[in-house]
């Protein structure tokens, strides 16, 4: 029986560095992590994060998730967040994959499911669209079969697109499956689009009245709904959305005044007032003290 430590030397045998590294299986990415990372603001996108080796942790206003080996984190909506690894080595390092949940496949598969099997119930023990699950034997499976192509190039192209599909039908058929159905292309799904052009478009202004329109939604209707869905106000949501947005690229070397505009921001005294009342430090401080310190999940978008 194929275990996580079998999965994670297959992932360790194709990622040479730190960081995330594309695969040619569309939306898949694979990871390590060989220092631990102090707690960190990144934006999650529709993905899974896949824990084959070591732990992580995330975290969402009060709410703590840790997805240690065998075990994965799916988020169904862009969701602001920090995270964290605590223990990583050269020696012991933090291996998993990145699996992107708005990929063609899964939203045809999405869609096929719909029409052949009854809508689930909505979830009741996700927060924010972010779920931590353990391995099944299929998802064990199949992500097995997909590593095992990595090393054939021809393998690759015949059978790659079936293997795929394979992967995130059993991901769509476990414990997850409700919690993205629901929010892709389920029940959820206004509100889901919304939250995906908040997050594609943060340097533009963004009026709340006209979001909620574009959901079809009254106003009040809209930041109740909202509020339930993601735990935050549409302004609080849309604001740590650009400031966490706004961390991930200082720490990662973008300077503060382009970091500031790209999320939105055109006065640099009121960025620098949010971010230090959000973060408890001044960009330039987070500039320094944050310097390098990446979240696989967070990063994979931009990979």
């Amino acid at each position: 029986m194929t275990t996580p430590s079998d999965i994670a030397a297959k992932i360790a045998s194709h990622v040479p560095h730190d960081g995330p590294v594309s695969t040619p299986l569309d939306g898949v990415q694979l990871f390590r992590m060989s220092e631990p990372v102090a707690r960190v603001a990144g934006v999650y996108d529709p993905s899974l994060c896949v824990i084959a080796r070591g732990a992580k942790h995330a975290y969402l206003g009060t709410h703590t998730h840790t997805y240690a080996a065998g075990h994965y984190l799916t988020a169904t909506m862009p969701t602001p967040v920090e995270a964290e690894i605590r223990h990583a080595s050269p020696d012991e390092p933090v291996l998993g994959a990145l699996i992107n949940l708005q990929s063609r496949t899964m939203t045809e598969l999405v869609v096929q499911l719909r029409s052949i099997t009854p809508e689930p119930p909505p979830p009741t023990d996700d927060v924010a669209g972010l779920t931590v699950t353990r391995w099944d034997n299929r998802f064990t499976t199949a992500l097995d079969r997909a590593l095992d192509l990595l090393d054939s190039p021809i393998d690759i192209d015949l059978l790659g697109p079936g293997r795929l599909r394979e992967l995130l039908y059993a991901v769509l058929r476990g414990p997850a499956g409700p919690s993205i159905r629901h929010h892709l292309g389920g029940p959820a799904s206004d509100l889901s689009n919304v939250l995906t052009f908040m997050r594609n478009n943060l340097d533009q202004p963004l009026a709340i009245d006209d979001l909620a329109d574009q959901a079809g939604m009254s106003r009040a209707a809209f930041d109740r709904h909202f509020k339930t869905t993601t735990t935050l106000s549409p302004l609080k949501y849309l604001k740590t959305l650009r400031l966490n947005d706004a961390a991930m690229l200082i720490a990662n070397g973008t300077d503060i005044g382009t970091a500031a505009r790209r999320v939105g921001y055109t006065n640099a005294s009121q960025f620098s007032r949010e971010f230090k009342r959000q973060f408890g430090h001044s960009p330039r401080s987070w500039a320094t003290t944050n310097a390098g310190a990446t979240d696989p999940q967070a990063m994979a978008n931009t990979a």
